[in-house]
């Protein structure tokens, strides 16, 4: 239990569960809101698997194969997280919420709940809809 109230303190990860659960019930009533529900659901998964599990416990970054381990498990989290809100929700906004993903809003809120600086070149979004268009994407591409 003190392992994890360590997590909730951790700079805004509180924020970031705070704020999946207010779109939870909003959700309900107006489904718009569940396309961002998909993206913090998604960054919370991202924040808890990528950053505590693999990043920071280590100064260097982890073997490939644990990267792409780990990014086949955040596929499978995102595609169930999909299949959840389209059902309970809409297919629209859920779809909505994967396209937002993939345009790297979740990517923004993980630097943003983390309190950490957005990085210049964003290397792991050439496998996007940007990225395969124009390969690495820089800061300014993401935020616009």
């Amino acid at each position: 239990m003190k392992e994890f109230i360590n997590i909730l303190k951790y700079r805004l990860v509180w924020l970031n569960i705070l704020l999946s659960v207010i779109f939870i019930i909003p959700s309900f009533c107006f489904y718009q809101t569940s396309a961002f529900l998909f993206v913090l659901l998604s960054n919370l998964f991202d924040i808890l698997g990528y950053h505590f599990s693999l990043i920071r416990r280590t100064n260097q970054l982890p073997e490939k194969i644990i990267i792409h381990s780990y990014r086949i498990n955040q596929f499978m989290f995102d595609l169930l997280l999909l299949v959840i809100i389209g059902i309970q929700f809409s297919w629209i906004t859920s779809l909505a919420g994967w396209i937002m993903k993939e345009f790297g809003l979740q990517d923004v809120f993980y630097y943003l709940f983390l309190q950490e600086k957005l990085p210049d070149k964003w290397t792991w979004m050439k496998w996007t809809p940007l990225g395969f268009l124009k390969g690495n994407l820089t800061k300014n591409e993401i935020v616009v």
